[in-house]
């Protein structure tokens, strides 16, 4: 796939992520994703397709050939944990539903997170590996301090946005060069 299209397809994501959160303020527990995806269902289903799909050709497009029968699975384990998240309602009182939901959104930012990091350390890619650590570990502490939030939820996907767009380009001129 073409570099541009890749970045093309974040920068897309990315702006409709900025607009959908606009409905609530961010920084709160009504500000969640998923939280505004209660009013807003079938706009919720949109972002959860373009976060994924540009997560996944981005990923796509930096792993390299010999790496990808370790990314692959890790690609579809992501698209259940985001299945699950999209299919079941973020409401609590319908128990069965939230439980699927929360478990999807859990395997989908943690698997999500486990491809980026390892697309980065194998591609030698140290200061991005170490980056997409600390991002996961600090947002994993500020969840627990802050709960909940569209920020909390937002900073480790445009990180992955941005970096591994980043990558995208450091892999095509590295490639270009030889």
């Amino acid at each position: 796939m073409k570099k541009i299209t890749v970045i093309f397809l974040c920068i897309i994501s990315a702006v409709f992520t900025i607009w959908y959160m606009h409905f609530e303020a961010p920084w709160t527990d009504d500000g969640a994703i998923s939280s505004i995806g209660l009013d807003h269902p079938a706009l919720f289903i949109i972002w959860g397709v373009l976060t994924f799909s540009a997560l996944t050709v981005s990923e796509l497009q930096c792993c390299k050939k010999e790496r990808l029968k370790i990314i692959l699975p890790l690609i579809g384990i992501s698209a259940l944990g985001m299945a699950l998240t999209l299919i079941f309602r973020f409401d609590y009182d319908i128990k069965p539903d939230y439980y699927l939901h929360c478990a999807g959104s859990l395997i989908f930012s943690v698997v999500e997170g486990a491809a980026v990091f390892l697309i980065f350390f194998f591609n030698k890619s140290k200061t991005f590996a170490a980056m997409t650590a600390i991002i996961m570990l600090s947002d994993l502490v500020f969840l627990f301090i802050f709960k909940e939030n569209g920020l909390i939820e937002t900073v480790p996907v445009f990180a992955g946005y941005i970096m591994l767009s980043l990558e995208t380009l450091r892999k095509e001129k590295y490639e270009a060069a030889r």
